[in-house]
């Protein structure tokens, strides 16, 4: 069964972080061991054949949101809701079960401090 994983950060946090990269060249120690985590974490699931996909997605000031409208969809600037927690990556696993998936989660919480979502994907017929 293939799980998504999504992500969840401080916006506040991430942006600080983001400026302090930026402005010093210099990777923070926060970021620089969540990366080493997460290239541990990424060898391990390819060898145990659980991994499917993963990918950090861009600062949500750069989102386009479509939502419906009279007439015609219409497309506005930034994410979906304004929350000070914002999804920051996802990654997708096939697990043998559901408590494995969320194992796997626990271990990018505890690692990260962020809160991960871990949702079963459908297959092509709409089914678990």
């Amino acid at each position: 069964m293939k799980y998504m994983l999504l992500a969840y950060t401080n916006h506040e946090a991430w942006a600080a972080a983001t400026r302090e990269w930026t402005t010093t060249g210099q990777m923070p120690a926060e970021v620089a061991a969540a990366c080493a985590f997460f290239a541990e974490l990424g060898q391990e699931l390819v060898a145990s054949g659980e991994f499917v996909a993963t990918e950090g997605l861009a600062d949500p000031t750069h989102s386009r949101t479509v939502r419906p409208s009279a007439g015609a969809p219409v497309a506005t600037d930034g994410p979906f809701a304004e929350s000070k927690d914002v999804l920051v990556s996802y990654g997708i696993v096939d697990c043998a079960t559901p408590e494995r998936a969320t194992e796997i989660a626990a271990r990018v919480v505890a690692a990260t401090g962020d809160t991960v979502e871990v949702r079963p994907l459908m297959n092509q017929n709409g089914e678990l």
